[in-house]
């Protein structure tokens, strides 16, 4: 059984020096300061980043080209509702905390980048990768992780978008469900750790008032259809633009509470 982790998890080493992939998704997130405001008269753009792996980017391997969610997403919102995104294939969210400040891919200083106006809401799909790591050292029913140990890195890139300060702008953030994957399918200890840490974020998310933090499972499962790669891990491009349509209610309903 041990000898299936290669095929899969060979695409989570870190790619923190794939420029390629940081400059394509950063332009993305740059373009958000160059929208136009609005024309006089009218409100100004809800404005909504994407933040996480290469579930965020829209890698669909051995595709060349990114399928960010991000953009069906957008087609399926409002017309005064801009969205952007920025994705790091092979980056856990244990790395990404790291990285909050950094000016190229942290998110802190993404979201504290964007004004005028600010970004209404966050959503942070990460963690798949952080289940790879954790699990494919184990045996396919053996060992056990803490689980707020494992979930600490993700709450904690929520926290870091709740506490940037916009005067009486209230930043939002929305958790995605870490998703299935043929890994999980082939290791119980895999398969358990994503449904006891996607229960945490959402208890987390749960004990903000106000609903400044949600929570959503990632809508639909694993399986081995049009939707995901043949890497058992990535989704298809129809798979992405599935992800962001089935996205778009919960992000409405979301909106519909901004200031």
């Amino acid at each position: 059984m041990l000898m299936m982790v290669r095929p899969i998890f060979s695409i989570l080493l870190s790619l923190r020096h794939n420029h390629l992939h940081h400059q394509r998704t950063h332009s993305i997130l740059k373009s958000m300061s160059n929208d136009v405001i609005s024309s006089e008269g009218t409100l100004p753009p809800k404005r909504i980043f994407c933040y996480g792996d290469s579930l965020t980017a829209g890698t669909a391997p051995p595709i060349y080209d990114l399928f960010p969610y991000g953009q069906s997403l957008e087609s399926e919102l409002e017309n005064d509702v801009v969205v952007r995104w920025r994705g790091l294939p092979g980056w856990t969210a244990q790395t990404m905390v790291e990285y909050l400040d950094d000016g190229n891919v942290g998110l802190r200083a993404a979201v504290n980048g964007i004004d005028n106006p600010p970004i209404s809401l966050v959503i942070i799909l990460a963690g798949t990768n952080d289940i790879g790591f954790l699990t494919s050292s184990m045996t396919p029913t053996g060992g056990a992780t803490d689980i707020d140990d494992a979930v600490k890195p993700i709450v904690n890139l929520h926290k870091a978008c709740l506490d940037i300060t916009k005067g009486e702008h209230k930043i939002r953030t929305l958790a995605v469900g870490i998703p299935g994957s043929a890994w999980q399918q082939m290791n119980s200890s895999a398969s358990k750790l994503a449904a006891d840490m996607n229960s945490s974020i959402q208890q987390f998310a749960q004990s903000y008032p106000d609903g400044l933090v949600s929570y959503t499972d990632f809508p639909f499962p694993y399986e081995k259809n049009d939707l995901w790669c043949s890497d058992g891990l990535h989704l298809s491009p129809e798979g992405y633009k599935r992800l962001g349509n089935d996205l778009a209610p919960v992000v409405k309903q979301i909106l519909e509470r901004c200031n």
